[in-house]
């Protein structure tokens, strides 16, 4: 099998994990995540590094755990495997070490496990176990191994933790409308990460955080495709990091730092698939020019932004518009940008069409001439889409106006966050 760990060390390490996940089940922090199992089929969550995919596999396991086979592929002990054999070795030791079959199987960061598909495929087909598998890496299901696992596999996305998941992480929860928008600054500020959401210490919440974005980058670009450009991949990850909200190009990025707009490209792509940076195309009816318009560049996570940028300015509208980026993804809404002669934030479709169009302006909109902007910027995107209602989020306002026969709701970012339908 290609592998050169002896059997009593593989024995120990599958004990080590058995020992862990035990131990995980009656302490892991209940989410409500909408992850279901699929009788017959395999489950893939997949998600940025520390979003909680094995906790989520954890707390699926939870009627049964100790029929429940966990082992995580990131342990040193698999580095050296080069067939996906080496699955069923583990098994077989759990099995000797439990003294009872999994009728559970649960495989973390399984990408590591070179042509782990065949092994999937033959176990779905056999119908051993109720199996789910976890990946950072949005390339888990490509187009070639979703060909040769197809039909056998229901894939679903682990998020950072919600507002409303924060809330109730943090211990917390608040009673008025100043507690929940005290509470928002936080998260806007540090993020959804579960276990930097429980951290009380700064210095701590600092230090993981820049370890995560450190892991990201190193294990799940660098390492994955064997980049040997990392400067030029490092201040691709700063620029973004520092961008988030706003409009780029590839061309205007070869102009501030060199290189080609294919790499450019390639290494965004790289940093999409493993969840960190994504790209969200302007809305046009004209697939031509939406693909060649600029697009804005969203984070997974505002804390990775807060621990990366030089000065300590927090810039409250771009994290408060990234944040409602997280939250319609994890809604399971398509978005895209509208731009006109002005731009609106988010225009939500459904199938295709216009279904919803939203407005980031996180004030309290007393200015006139901002108020002004923010209704002309959202009137034209309503007027050009045809839609009979947009909305503004806020960071106080909550109002209603009706304008050429059209209606704009004013409703505070927390009470968005907090409702958790699709309005």
């Amino acid at each position: 099998m290609g592998v050169m760990t002896d059997r009593g060390t593989l024995r120990r390490a599958v004990q080590e994990w058995r020992k862990w996940f035990l131990r995980i089940t009656e302490t892991a922090l209940p989410r409500t995540l909408s992850v279901r199992r699929t009788k017959g089929l395999a489950l893939a969550l997949t998600g940025v590094r520390r979003s909680g995919k094995t906790f989520a596999s954890v707390l699926l396991s939870r009627a049964d755990p100790e029929r429940t086979f966990y082992f995580n592929f990131e342990d040193p002990i698999a580095l050296a495997v080069t067939s996906p054999e080496f699955i069923d070795e583990l098994i077989d030791l759990h099995e000797e070490s439990a003294g009872i079959a999994p009728t559970h199987v649960v495989l973390d960061e399984i990408q590591q496990v070179p042509n782990w598909e065949r092994w999937v495929r033959k176990a779905v087909d056999l119908e051993r176990y109720q199996l789910t598998i976890t990946g950072s890496s949005s390339r888990l299901l490509s187009s070639e191994l979703a060909t040769a696992i197809a039909g056998r596999v229901i894939e679903q996305q682990v998020w950072p933790l919600s507002f409303a998941e924060y809330i109730e992480f943090t211990g917390a929860p608040a009673a008025s409308d100043a507690q929940q928008r005290k509470q928002l600054q936080r998260y806007l500020k540090w993020g959804g990460f579960p276990r930097v959401a429980l951290l009380g210490d700064e210095l701590e919440r600092i230090l993981l955080l820049k370890q995560y974005l450190q892991d990201i980058v190193l294990r799940d670009v660098i390492n994955r495709h064997q980049l040997r450009d990392n400067h030029a991949l490092e201040r691709l990850v700063a620029w973004y990091l520092t961008k988030v909200s706003c409009l780029h190009s590839y061309q205007a990025i070869r102009k501030a730092f060199g290189g080609s707009v294919e790499s450019i490209a390639a290494y965004t792509a790289y940093l999409t698939e493993a969840f960190l940076a994504f790209e969200v195309q302007r809305y046009h009816p004209n697939l031509k020019v939406q693909a060649r318009d600029a697009k804005k560049i969203y984070l997974i996570d505002n804390g990775l932004r807060t621990v990366s940028l030089a000065s300590d300015r927090e810039d409250w509208g771009r994290l408060a518009e990234n944040v409602v980026y997280l939250e319609l993804r994890r809604r399971g809404e398509e978005v895209f940008y509208f731009k006109g002669t002005q731009e609106t934030d988010f225009l939500v479709t459904h199938l295709g069409k216009p279904h919803q169009a939203i407005q980031v302006a996180y004030s309290d909109l007393r200015d006139e001439h901002t108020h002004a902007r923010e209704v002309g910027a959202l009137l034209e995107c309503l007027r050009e889409t045809k839609l009979p209602r947009g909305m503004i989020l806020t960071s106080t306002l909550e109002d209603r106006i009706h304008v050429e026969k059209r209606q704009i709701d004013f409703l505070p970012l927390h009470q968005w966050l907090l409702s958790g339908t699709k309005q």
